[in-house]
């Protein structure tokens, strides 16, 4: 075999190692996550790697619903997703994956956030399970009290103005933004070249912080997903976590033929 033939297989194998590790980098959420037909099942057994559970604290219980008036009993934080999430951890049959629990509070931030903590100190597996990171999100405590709240508690940014206190910042996981208030594209076709840039800086001030980001009131489609992907966004949001999921699959399939 030629010298040049002998570097383009390395090159080709090289590429084809560097895709496959890129695709165990594709971030995806599932949003607003109560409501598929299978919570955390549907997210996790697709492979997703961000999971949003909404919470709102009544009678001392957290329900998973996104208002009082959508209380529904027997749907609890506990009964859908930290039951099922250590049932995970416990098998000897699967290895937990890098998981990150966005947990959105729709009621009173303090009261809201010390029963997580109350009910999530009775899961020990999870809580020190290195792959499981839980984030707070939605109504949360002033970023000035990050650093009094437990080792394994995290909270969502959801501004870019710069924080000068270290302590805040490494309590910090995550940026999360309303895509809405940089563009108003629908994901069906190309993003205007004015949109892009804008999208990117604002990736740019995030990584530069040394944060993921993920944006909220995404269009939600193949076309959004790819140029989510390609922009550098690292939590990609849907509503349609298997659909998702199969679309990254099978976008590595193809570059690896």
């Amino acid at each position: 075999m030629s010298r040049h033939r002998l570097l383009f297989c390395y090159f080709l194998v090289l590429f084809q190692w560097m895709a496959a590790q890129n695709s165990y980098q594709i971030g995806i959420h599932s949003h607003n996550d109560y409501q598929q037909i299978k919570p955390f099942w549907n997210a996790y057994e697709n492979g997703l790697n961000s999971i949003e559970i909404d919470v709102y604290l009544k009678n001392d219980n957290l329900y998973v619903t996104h208002s009082e008036s959508e209380i529904n009993k027997r749907r609890t934080i506990e009964s859908l997703y930290l039951n099922p999430l250590e049932k995970v951890i416990s098998s000897e049959l699967d290895s937990i994956n890098t998981l990150q629990i966005l947990i959105d509070i729709k009621s009173d931030a303090k009261n809201t956030l010390d029963k997580i903590i109350e009910i999530l100190n009775q899961y020990p597996q999870i809580i020190n399970q290195k792959n499981i990171s839980i984030v707070i999100s939605g109504n949360r405590p002033d970023p000035k009290e990050y650093e009094y709240y437990p080792d394994f508690i995290y909270f969502d940014y959801q501004s870019l103005d710069p924080i000068v206190k270290q302590k805040m910042w490494n309590k910090i996981a995550l940026i999360s933004l309303n895509f809405k208030k940089f563009s108003n594209w629908n994901g069906k076709s190309s993003m205007t070249a004015k949109d892009y840039k804008k999208v990117d800086s604002v990736l740019r001030i995030a990584h530069q912080y040394g944060k993921p980001i993920r944006f909220w009131a995404t269009p939600d489609t193949e076309v959004a997903w790819e140029a989510f992907h390609i922009l550098g966004v690292n939590y990609i949001n849907t509503d349609h976590p298997a659909q998702a999921s199969n679309y990254f699959k099978k976008r590595i399939r193809y570059y690896l033929k």
